[in-house]
Order: C-alpha cells, then structure tokens, then sequence
C-alpha cells in the first residue's frame, strides 16, 4: 500500500535542524516526490496544512511492544502523537530466538520486567518460530500503523545457545562461537544489533542472562554488531552511580575498539535526590565521545512515574520480602498472613534501610502520591502524598505501608515519582548533545503509566511553553537524529525522494494530557492509556493513518530490516 498525498498550505520542518519555511509536499507512491511553493494539485488527495508544521514522522528508539503488536498493530496511540517508527526488542529483552520449552519462562521473564500481563502471552503471541529468522519472517509477513524495527536480546541468545547455565556462568569458547553466529544470522535476517541488561532480575530474584556475559563475549558481540553496521542498547548496573558508570565505560570503550559502534543506554534523568547524578553521567558521555566512542543517553521528558500497589510492583525490586510479596500469583491470604507477621515485618524493615538506590531510598516512599483507597474514610487523603500519613503514624515506613495496604484490603495504589521534577535541568538533558529524545518504554508497564507522547510533551512543554529549544531542534532530535543512529537512510527529513513519513500539527493545538484507564487489552484487561496528542495528520509512507486523534483503519507500514538501511533510487518527480 503506497500512498499519494499533496499536503498544502503548511510549514515544513523538514528535519535537518534548518529553519522552516511555507511549501507544499506532493507524495507519489510512498515517497516525497516535490517539495514547493504552491504546487497545483493532481491526482493525488489534497490535506490542508494551513497553520500547521509538517515534519518528518517521528521515531521511537525505546519501545517494548513486542508481544502487543499481536494483540494491537496499531501500537494505539502511538501515530496520534506524531511517531511512524518504533524500535522494539529493548532492555535485553525479546522473544525470540527461542526454544520451545523456553517460551513459558520467557513469557513470565517479560511479564514481570516490563510489568505486562501474563496471560495475553499466552494467548496472543502466535510462537510459532524458533530461531530469529523464522520470528522476522513472522514479523515481515504482519501490517502494522507504524513501521517496526527491532533489536535482538542478549539474553535470549545466551538462553538459545547456553541453555539453562546461561543464568549463572560466562560462556565458554565454543559457545561464545555460537553465540556469535546466532547474533550474526538475526543481523542478517533483520536485527538492528542487539540490546543487554546489567540490572533486570527475574520473578526469583535471578540476575538476567546477559548479566554473566564475561569480557570476551562482550568483544565478540561488538564485532559482530560492527560487521553489520549494528547498534547496542544497555541498561547498565543501576544499583549504584559507581556501578552504572563502570559499565557505561566498558561498553564505551568496546565502541571506540569496533570503530564506533552506537551506544545507547537507559537513561539520564534528574534526580531530585542526588543533584550530581545527571552532572557525573553528562561528563562520561563527553568524556567518551571525546575518546570517539559513539555514545548516547536515552532522555525523555517525563518523570518516570511508577504505581505502588500490592499485585504486581516493581518498584519493590530491592527488597526481597517486599518483592515477593507483591506478586500477583501470592494469594491475598498469603499476603495478609505475611503483612501481620512480626517476623517478617523485622525482615522487611531491615531490607528497606539496606536501599541505598531506587525506592524507597531517601524518602521515596513520602513522595509517593495516594490515588487509590478501599475505605470511604481515607478518601480524603486521595491526591495528597504519603508524607502525611507517615507523619501522622509515626513509626518505620515499611510497618506504616504495611498497615496501610492491610487496612486498604490490599487495594491502595500509590504513584511515586523517582525522576525528571526540575524542569530546568529536563530542558538541559534533552538539548544535550550526549542524549537522543528517548526512553519513552511506550507498550510497558501499562498499568502504571503509558510512554506515548513524549514527542508531544516535548513539543507542548519545552518547545511551546517553556522554549527550551527551538521546534526545528526538537523535531530534529526525534526525527533525524534518531534515524542516524539506527543507520535508516531513508527516514528521518524530508527531502525528495525519501519515504513519506510525515507529521502535520500545529503547535497550539497539542496537548498531553493525562492517561486514562481503559479495557482493551485481550480478556478484558486494563490498560492506562492517553489521549490523543493533537496532530491533525500522521502519514506512513504516505499512507494517512490518523486525522484529529483518530486512526483511518489502514494498516501500511512493515517491518524494517536491514534492507531499510540502504537508500532507495528516488523516483522521478511528479
């Protein structure tokens, strides 16, 4: 399906940070073709652009749509903020290459790290591949509203090719030749490189896989990725800032020794408790760049804000007793029963003050925001934060949570801030050179908070309303830039003879507004989701696919491989 569109009357941006001007943009078959003033219709379908900016459709480097796209090809609502590509397959994280008595472990792996619900893994992801080829020729044979690349994990690879020891132990010669090959074949067959975790754990508390990779894997993988012109994206050691600038130098240094290799990690935030973090992380990245390593922060301009509840929590993940406890598989019974137990309150008391960082480190807990009680006489304490119950209790935070979720039937939620309060420093991380405009973790933890619309908060917040940068910046740092660093020579500007992916807004018309629950995922499960951004077109490949936040219906984009990394012959111009 290609379309044909003559978008009239607007502001191109066209991506490449230059300024923008009045012009029309004729699409013919899927790709720009003429870009002017007062171009005369023709066959095509007109849209009118007047008082808006058309820009090149945005990409998302950091999305974990993986198992929804089976579910929901539309990524709803991604195309109604502006975004025509995603990058999936992040955090280490994937489902494939895979054996099959893996999938069951791999389902629950995912679920439980991206805060997913399990049983549409079951139910919805087809599995019926085995090795990455067969999985992107899965992906190749789909439609989809938005173009989709991935990345390969490493920790599915160290599971294909070590097997069940990959969760304990570094891989040995001939398993890292193997490894190296499996990598090889999924770059081949579509992969954009591959992405590794120095932080996730599974349901037991076990480091991931890609945790126990030694040095000479790591040497191996980058040559590999290198070969193929490929990207790596890490989530380092978060434990600690040491830990987390130790493994951003070493991968940083593989860069430099692979001539260059992209990196890109999770994240840089402002840290409201630790006014150096995001100072210490902006002078390694400009001291590795400096070093030629190509190197990137993901930076998104949310806070990262996460739901505290008694079913299914991450946010507990440093305190074993509080960690699985949370669970949704541990019977309210069982949680009651554990919650009054003096014995485990002790424990859970000693864990909490070992948190150094995360939650409930320096005060977390007392930030956290009350949306949600069982009992009609503490509705008044909705929207005001923990601090006040702690005060007004007294006595260790892990005993007070623990009566609060007691008294509350274990149905009290929280929302706890962690990151991104001082917007003056969010406004510095996002023009920074060491970052890309990312990390929105769109299609993940969607009952806590839902990732699209960075690119409109961007646009509202620190374009129009607080002018951190000039729109032909911002819509070049999540257009171009991202489509370089991914090696998609035909996305990212508009120019003659590149792909149509476009978005048109005008800027007084965005809104980011909040999320709102909804049940349409499979089975009758809820979702947070937000409204659309108030773009008044997104085209792929020239293809509308939303008008005015609601989608056409139309399914024209596919998944990206290699192949998207080489430019097309432009066609002759209308």
């Amino acid at each position: 399906m290609r379309g044909n569109a003559l978008i009239k009357g607007g502001r191109v941006i066209d991506g490449t940070g230059a300024p923008a001007f009045t012009a029309d943009l004729r699409i013919k078959t899927g790709r720009i073709v003429e870009i002017g003033p007062d171009l005369a219709p023709g066959e095509e379908e007109v849209f009118n652009a007047d008082g808006c900016y058309v820009s090149p459709g945005f990409i998302d480097t950091h999305a974990h749509y993986d198992g929804s796209l089976y579910w929901d090809p539309r990524f709803d609502p991604i195309a109604q903020h502006g975004v025509t590509t995603l990058l999936i397959g992040n955090c280490g994280l994937g489902i494939a290459p895979i054996h099959k008595h893996q999938i069951p472990g791999i389902s629950a792996l995912f679920s439980y790290i991206e805060d997913l619900p399990r049983g549409v893994f079951d139910t919805e992801v087809p599995w019926t591949w085995g090795d990455f080829d067969a999985y992107v020729s899965d992906l190749r044979s789909r439609e989809y509203a938005v173009n989709v690349a991935t990345l390969v994990s490493h920790s599915l690879l160290r599971m294909f090719e070590v097997g069940d020891e990959s969760w304990n132990r570094p891989s040995t010669a001939e398993e890292r030749k193997r490894l190296a090959g499996c990598l090889d074949r999924a770059m081949k067959a579509g992969a954009l490189g591959f992405s590794t975790s120095r932080f996730d754990v599974n349901p037991d508390g076990n480091k991931v896989p890609s945790y126990f990779a030694d040095a000479q894997e790591w040497d191996d993988l980058f040559a590999v990725t290198a070969e193929n012109k490929g990207v790596v994206q890490i989530i380092p050691d978060l434990s600690s800032l040491d830990n987390q600038e130790k493994d951003l130098r070493e991968m940083c240094e593989l860069s430099i020794r692979h001539g260059g290799v992209p990196v890109m990690s999770n994240g840089i935030y402002e840290r409201p408790e630790d006014a150096t973090y995001a100072t210490r992380l902006l002078k390694l990245g400009r001291e590795m760049r400096a070093k030629s390593a190509t190197f990137y922060y993901f930076a998104s301009p949310r806070s990262i804000e996460l739901v505290v509840n008694f079913h299914q929590c991450m946010v507990m993940m440093y305190m074993p007793a509080w960690a699985d406890l949370v669970q949704s598989v541990v019977p309210d019974d069982e949680k009651k029963r554990r919650l009054a137990d003096p014995a485990w309150r002790a424990t859970a008391r000693e864990q909490w003050d070992a948190v150094q960082e995360g939650f409930p480190s320096r005060g977390g807990l007392a930030r956290c925001r009350i949306i949600t009680v069982d009992r009609p006489e503490y509705e008044h304490y909705l929207g005001k934060t923990f601090d006040v119950i702690l005060g007004e209790r007294g006595g260790h935070p892990s005993d007070v949570l623990a009566d609060w979720a007691l008294e509350n039937n274990l149905k009290a939620e929280l929302v706890c801030p962690f990151t991104n309060l001082d917007l003056d420093v969010v406004g510095q991380l996002l023009a920074a050179d060491e970052s890309l405009i990312s990390g929105s973790d769109a299609g993940a933890h969607i009952g806590m908070f839902d990732g699209a619309g960075d690119t409109t908060l961007v646009l509202t917040r620190h374009v129009r309303d607080r002018h951190d940068m000039p729109i032909e910046v911002a819509v070049k740092r999540m257009s171009s830039d991202q489509a370089k660093v991914l090696g998609l020579v035909d996305r990212g500007t508009l120019e003659v003879g590149k792909i149509a992916d476009v978005a048109v807004f005008n800027l007084d018309d965005l809104n980011w507004a909040p999320e709102k629950k909804v049940f349409d995922v499979p089975g009758g499960g809820s979702r947070l989701r937000r409204p659309a951004g108030g773009f008044r077109y997104t085209f792929v490949s020239g293809v509308l696919v939303q008008q005015d936040g609601e989608y056409t219906g139309v399914m024209p984009a596919r998944f990206l491989g290699q192949e998207a990394r080489v430019a097309s012959p432009s066609p002759v111009a209308a």
